[in-house]
């Protein structure tokens, strides 16, 4: 028997030891409810159960952020609600000043309910606030849409003025004989007059604009201004047109006169360039100059061949300019809408980026047929489309505007798509549609200046512009000429009857006189044929089509409200409300004018916009609404899911874990009992010392 150690007893010490951890964790187990309580406990458990934690409080907190923008969205709609009230109140005001029976004073107090109401329903957007946020006050807007919305009204609103007018005139007649031939009465006043014989319907007609100028004379240049005016203006107009399809067919058959001015200067770089103004709100005034310092003259006044080809170029490059001031907004004029390599580039497109004086792509950036990719792509990085630099405007802006035609004409490299994709451009603009918004259709760019910053970089762009440049080989470049023509890009036939832009050779300066009413620099001097807002025209089916008048203010600069309903930092999990301002003024009503029968029609139509657009809002409020509801739903599914997936993994299992506390509990007193005993077996050592 040994007596210094006891082993067994040591033993049932140790045992009682593991059996006594076991109870102790599962006695946690079953009094905390969680299987894991700490880390050691399941380590790999805990950081998903975390993971998971962390998806179901925030997806708990998305849930509130969901209600609280429905609440937001309610509270909106409770506002549109009145106003709409106060429209259709307005509307009937309206109609009833409308009315033949009511007296000026009656329309006057009908006026001030009006007014009454337009105050009203700007303290209610003003004021309308959701958590201090101010709701209908333009803050929470889609970024444009008033603003276009607004541009678009006036537009039908205008339309509906000129058809307005023209259906009052129907009822206007004209007496042609008898006692009161020649007075202009109105149907009621018909019936009354004596001496009625025969009437007509008195029809306006509005003639096109008459060129008129003061001469100037230079008898030493009259075959050179022949020249010009029989030949190279007329058929560059033709060209042009013909090329640029659809975007300038409106203008056949205008009558647009051009002054012809001759200079002498060295000093200039220009051999030729068109200047256009608007002295008065009707008349515009246009000038072709040539600066005959950089024309060859034999003895007997005739241009060489070299130096016609060299003016025709020019010409074709400068009448491009003529004509997209015409039939474009004051902004293609200068680079405030329009970029200047845009405006340039354009112009190239049709004289050309290839050839002789007029070369910006050989001589200007250094790009040849030679040129490889990483050549180009240097060139183009170092006259980056953008910078200002002449070679970019002129050189990067001519690849820039024909790739662009490229794209849009389906990205067949040839004469005939390029020159299609180029008049769908010019059509898109003068639609109503931004450039920039054709770039990125275009492009997949996220803006004019993402498309400049990469354009030299861009894969598909380089290898255009290599491949176009291969395909030009000795030709302008120009769709005047279909790329590859190399000189005398224009007929040399006579072609005098041309009335677009036609020249008058004793005039430096012809100004046109424009029909009274006309915006000068807002849409041309001819019918515009497009549709506002859409891509291709419509032959004119669309009353109110003219580039449209967009007015930057207070409404355009919303950035609509975020509502994140989701547990990560995803875009995804935005949902986007936008609420326009719906003030009057963004409303069209704040002027409205019942104070005469005529006004008082028109106001009506005013209202009728505005309770357009009021009820587009508040539907688009309920569709958000109902989205949100549904959001709350799914993210009250997605909780419970993950919750009890989360539960299989952290929560306790009850009975199991019963089960091994009473097994662990019994085996601890079990334990306890042989180390009591076991501490006894050495009680026979004294035995044998007694």
């Amino acid at each position: 028997m040994i007596a210094a150690h006891n082993l067994m007893a040591m033993n049932s010490q140790r045992q009682l030891s593991i059996v006594s951890g076991t109870v102790s964790k599962r006695a946690e187990k079953l009094s905390s409810g969680y299987k894991i309580n700490r880390a050691a406990d399941d380590a790999a458990g805990l950081s998903i159960s975390e993971k998971m934690r962390r998806q179901i409080r925030g997806l708990s907190q998305s849930t509130e952020n969901a209600e609280d923008g429905i609440s937001m969205v309610q509270t909106a709609d409770g506002a549109l609600d009145e106003i709409q009230n106060m429209l259709q109140r307005m509307n009937e005001l309206c109609v009833q000043a409308a009315n033949g029976t009511n007296s000026a004073s009656d329309r006057l107090n009908i006026q001030d309910e009006l007014s009454q109401l337009v105050t009203e329903i700007d303290r209610v957007a003003e004021t309308t606030k959701f958590n201090e946020i101010n709701l209908l006050d333009g803050s929470i807007a889609k970024p444009g849409r008033n603003t276009y919305t607004t541009a678009i009204n006036n537009r039908k609103l205008e339309s509906f003025q000129k058809k307005y007018e023209a259906d009052k005139e129907k009822f206007r007649l004209k007496l042609i004989n008898g006692a009161s031939a020649g007075k202009v009465v109105s149907l009621s006043e018909l019936t009354n007059t004596d001496g009625t014989r025969i009437v007509y319907f008195d029809n306006k007609v509005v003639s096109t604009q008459t060129p008129a100028g003061n001469a100037t004379g230079n008898a030493d240049l009259e075959k050179v201004k022949d020249i010009l005016r029989n030949e190279i203006v007329p058929n560059a107009v033709e060209e042009i047109i013909n090329a640029y399809s659809p975007a300038y067919d409106f203008l056949q058959g205008s009558a647009i006169g051009m002054g012809l001015e001759f200079t002498n200067d060295p000093g200039s770089d220009a051999l030729a360039f068109v200047a256009s103004g608007s002295p008065a709100p009707n008349a515009l005034t246009y000038k072709l100059s040539v600066n005959m310092a950089y024309l060859a003259v034999d003895g007997d006044g005739n241009l060489t061949d070299a130096a016609r080809n060299a003016l025709e170029v020019t010409i074709v490059h400068e009448m491009q300019h003529a004509f997209m001031f015409e039939s474009h907004t004051p902004g293609m004029m200068t680079a405030d809408a329009f970029p200047l390599w845009f405006i340039e580039g354009m112009a190239q497109t049709a004289a050309g980026g290839y050839y002789n004086g007029n070369d910006w792509v050989n001589g200007g950036l250094g790009i040849t047929a030679d040129s490889s990719i990483a050549d180009i792509r240097a060139a183009l990085t170092a006259d980056q489309i953008g910078s200002g630099t002449v070679a970019s405007n002129y050189g990067t802006g001519y690849l820039a505007s024909m790739y662009l035609g490229y794209l849009a004409g389906g990205s067949n490299l040839n004469a005939l798509s390029i020159k299609g994709g180029l008049g769908n451009i010019l059509a898109a603009i003068r639609g109503g549609n931004s450039l920039e918004n054709v770039v990125k259709a275009l492009t997949g760019k996220t803006s004019i200046a993402d498309f400049e910053n990469n354009f030299a970089n861009d894969g598909e762009a380089l290898n255009f512009v290599k491949r176009l440049t291969e395909f030009v080989g000795q030709g302008t470049g120009g769709v005047i000429g279909n790329l590859t023509r190399s000189d005398d890009i224009l007929d040399n036939d006579a072609n005098p009857n041309v009335t677009l832009f036609q020249l008058d050779t004793e005039s430096d300066t012809v100004l046109n006189q424009y029909p009274d009413g006309y915006g000068v620099f807002a849409g041309g001097s001819a019918t515009n044929k497009g549709t506002a807002g859409s891509l291709y025209p419509t032959a004119g089916k669309v009353s109110w089509d003219k580039p449209l008048k967009f007015v930057t203010n207070k409404r355009a600069t919303g950035f609509g409200s975020p509502l994140h309903v989701g547990a990560d930092a995803d875009m995804t999990n935005k949902i986007m409300v936008y609420i326009d301002a719906m003030d009057a003024a963004s409303l069209g009503v704040d002027k409205v004018d019942v104070r005469t029968e005529d006004l008082a029609g028109i106001a009506i139509e005013r209202v009728a916009l505005a309770l357009a657009q009021v009820s587009a809002q508040r539907s688009e409020l309920g569709a958000c609404q109902n989205r949100l509801e549904h959001t709350v739903n799914n993210l009250g599914n997605v909780v419970e899911n993950t919750t009890a997936a989360e539960s299989q993994i952290r929560d306790t299992d009850m009975a199991k874990e019963m089960v091994g506390y009473s097994n662990a509990n019994i085996l601890q007193q079990a334990g306890q009992s042989m180390l009591a005993q076991m501490n006894q077996a050495n009680q026979g050592v004294l035995s044998l010392i007694a």
